[in-house]
């Protein structure tokens, strides 16, 4: 998939402005050191099923990558984050206000990005998605120094990172004629694992310790922590059992492995 990645490398490089040295790392920090995890996984789901990657998924994908950075610029306000990816974030350098203004201006471009899409629907899957976001990241902000029940829990994951992942597997799929619910799904369950897998990092671990944000490890064992992402992996296999494209399927498997 080298190609496809570099394709919507191309495309943020293009849409991304250098006018000054502000822009310039903005434009730096969407650029460097991502791993590009969710169009990764539009890519395989397509291509598991068989799928072409048009014009319009570019488009998808790159808004959904904007998406997800401008969520990290916030992020980085909310959490106190003076480093980010390795580098010194925007709000350390600067200040809090520009990191919100440069979350907000790659909300706009991917906006723009996919009003050129000629589906209302796209537009309105990532409106719904931003809001449940925002929801969940309340959520948690208000729940910071509480222990909560593991439910509560999920429907943060659900919230601030399964929803992205749901978007841009459903915008996907409706481009490609493929069934919604299925992809949606996809998007929910892995988007749930991978912050599962996130949070028990040891350094996302010490930063929720410093924000008073309880995670799954403060909610059950590391026995029971582990079997919930068993069963989320199987989730996932039995989500994509009936994708024609072996090839591609196994790299959905092997995705989830790598986490």
């Amino acid at each position: 998939m080298r190609e496809d990645i570099n394709k919507i490398e191309e495309l943020l490089e293009r849409c991304l402005t250098s006018e000054n040295i502000v822009y310039n790392d903005i434009r730096s920090f969407v650029l460097s050191n991502s791993k590009r995890i969710r169009s990764k996984l539009a890519l395989l789901y397509l291509k598991a099923n068989n799928s072409e990657i048009t014009d319009d998924i570019y488009k998808i994908l790159m808004s959904g990558e904007l998406v997800h950075n401008a969520s990290l610029l916030h992020d980085d306000i909310i959490d106190n984050n003076d480093v980010r990816r390795g580098e010194t974030t925007i709000g350390k350098k600067y200040s809090s206000k520009m990191s919100i203004i440069a979350g907000d201006y790659l909300l706009s471009i991917a906006v723009k990005n996919l009003l050129s899409i000629d589906n209302s629907e796209i537009l309105n899957k990532f409106l719904i998605c931003t809001q449940e976001m925002s929801k969940a990241e309340i959520k948690q902000f208000e729940n910071r120094g509480k222990k909560h029940q593991l439910e509560e829990y999920l429907e943060i994951c659900r919230g601030k990172t399964a929803a992205l992942f749901s978007a841009i597997l459903e915008s996907s799929a409706s481009i490609c004629n493929l069934p919604q619910e299925n992809a949606k799904k996809l998007g929910e369950v892995f988007g749930i694992l991978f912050q599962i897998k996130n949070d028990i990092s040891p350094s996302s671990r010490d930063n929720d310790k410093k924000n008073g944000v309880f995670t799954v490890f403060d909610i059950l064992s590391v026995e029971k922590t582990n079997n919930l992402i068993d069963n989320y992996k199987e989730e996932i296999l039995s989500i994509i059992s009936k994708y024609p494209n072996e090839e591609y399927k196994q790299g959905i498997e092997d995705i989830i492995n790598s986490l």
